[in-house]
């Protein structure tokens, strides 16, 4: 699953493909969602590509961190809807 929207960075690199790397939970305190952004989603399958066969790789991958209220309970697909409430992410559109 991942997020398709044009988010221009402050480097002016355009992103494209966005999906969530990982989601972590601080007891109590905070949950964090890493979201990799790519510049489209050939690079993200580059990318799933040169891991598979273990070959180097060319790619630009933006990795940010948002930390959220405290949310065990947070499963991949809500953190998706989550992020989209986020100014970048509005009106982003889910990829499957």
């Amino acid at each position: 699953m991942a997020l398709i929207k044009n988010v221009t960075l402050n480097s002016g690199i355009v992103t494209k493909y966005h999906r969530i790397v990982s989601i972590n939970h601080i007891i109590n305190k905070t949950t964090i969602i890493e979201v990799a952004s790519y510049i489209s989603e050939d690079k993200r399958l580059e990318e799933i590509s040169a891991l598979e066969k273990g070959e180097s790789m060319n790619i630009f991958i933006n990795s940010k961190y948002y930390n959220t209220e405290y949310n065990p309970n947070l499963t991949p697909e809500s953190a998706y809807e989550l992020i989209k409430t986020f100014p970048e992410f509005k009106s982003a559109k889910n990829e499957i």
